[in-house]
């Protein structure tokens, strides 16, 4: 363990905010008291340290529910947030004291700050690395840190996986009781069934924008110019593909038309790679489209008989 770094040690002082939430998808705050009680330690571990340029406020999303979903576990800065998202084991966390389930919660977020270091892309000037040990040194010094709880699947977090995002399009025309399919759902059932996955190390992101409008509809000029764009992103490691669907069409399927459709078009943009002019050597197009075939195909069985 490193010193306390001089970058943190500096008499500029950098204002933080913190919240820690607890199943934030839920509108019953059950667990206030605590979420208070883990920002205060944290905010008492930051105050006074400048750690540079680019955050200034940390949220710690924590699920506790009883199943794992990988889905949910968005990780970003933006405008000067870094949201992070992990979970807890139900069982673990209902069976701990109240201060035993703050160890947990703060040991979560250090995770989460070491997550931070190693896979979101970071702000110029902003010195997480030396956050991350001055944190760790802290909560071990205050009897705060709980060890191995990933290898002990306490808390739950893939340090090296792959990702899928729908990035959405839809045009006020279109009415969304005629669309049977859940974007929301099929996004769940791909990132829970990869992750912990990785196809290579170029890439660990795939976002499939999805546009949905009336071909022949007023937006129809304007939309067209993105059909078929793809562009491979090396500072995100992201895979960009979009697809057009017409609203016009689409609207008159039966769910299982929808979706098969749905399932065509994102294979055929994850085929799209090949065809872009620059890519990267280490990705495994092949399984990922494999993946990906299998995990729609099986959602497909559930859902469409």
């Amino acid at each position: 363990m490193r010193n306390v770094s001089a970058n943190a040690m500096t008499t500029t002082k950098q204002t933080y905010n913190c919240w820690f939430l607890i199943n934030q998808d839920q509108e019953k705050r059950e667990f206030e008291n605590l979420e208070k009680e883990a920002s205060r330690i944290f905010l008492d571990f930051i105050s006074g340290k400048d750690y540079g340029k680019g955050v200034g406020l940390f949220r710690f999303d924590i699920y506790v529910k009883p199943t794992i979903n990988y889905g949910r576990q968005t990780d970003t800065i933006y405008n000067g947030c870094a949201h992070l998202t992990t979970h807890i084991d139900k069982h673990t966390f209902e069976k701990s004291t109240e201060q035993e389930k703050v160890k947990l919660l703060l040991t979560s977020s250090l995770i989460l700050a070491m997550y931070l270091a190693e896979n979101v892309p970071l702000p110029k000037g902003f010195f997480v690395t030396d956050l991350v040990n001055d944190y760790e040194k802290y909560l071990t010094e205050n009897s705060l840190l709980i060890n191995n709880i990933l290898d002990k699947k306490i808390v739950f977090k893939h340090f090296e996986t792959t990702r899928f995002n729908f990035r959405r399009t839809e045009t006020i025309e279109v009415d969304k009781k005629k669309i049977h399919f859940d974007l929301n759902e099929i996004e769940d059932e791909i990132n829970n069934n990869i992750a912990g996955m990785t196809f290579g190390k170029s890439i660990n992101t795939i976002d499939f924008g999805f546009e949905l409008y009336d071909f022949n509809g007023g937006f129809a000029n304007f939309m067209k110019q993105t059909e078929s764009y793809k562009r491979y992103g090396t500072k995100y490691k992201n895979y960009l593909v979009v697809k057009h669907f017409d609203y016009s069409v689409v609207k008159d399927f039966e769910g299982k038309e929808q979706f098969e459709l749905l399932k065509h078009k994102i294979l055929e943009g994850i085929n799209d790679f090949d065809t872009l002019t620059k890519k990267p050597k280490d990705f495994d197009k092949i399984k990922f489209y494999e993946t990906i075939d299998t995990t729609l195909t099986e959602y497909g069985k559930k859902h469409w008989h």
